[in-house]
């Protein structure tokens, strides 16, 4: 490859990524939106997490089945949310010092 074609394409990998990036937050805002304007949920927390804390037997169900490419969606969508939830922790500890 070529340098002109090897910086063509990796001239087209951060767009792509940001692109993707901002698709998954518009996808969790409209989660959360869902989670805090008709089931009475905090805007900090997606659907899909609260229905695995909550157990929602028959919510994880179906929210599994729309992304059936992952294995446990729910718990997944959890476990990313407690993960940032310590970041920011982390990040908010080290401004304090």
């Amino acid at each position: 490859m070529n340098k002109l074609m090897r910086f063509s394409v990796s001239m087209f990998k951060r767009p792509l990524y940001i692109l993707y990036r901002v698709g998954e937050m518009l996808v969790s805002l409209f989660s959360r939106f869902i989670n805090a304007a008709f089931l009475c949920g905090s805007t900090h927390q997606t659907t899909s997490a609260r229905a695995h804390v909550e157990d929602w037997e028959k919510m994880r169900n179906f929210i599994n089945a729309v992304f059936f490419l992952q294995e446990d969606h729910c718990k997944k969508a959890w476990e990313d949310e407690v993960a940032e939830a310590k970041r920011t922790l982390e990040k908010a500890n080290i401004r304090c010092e």
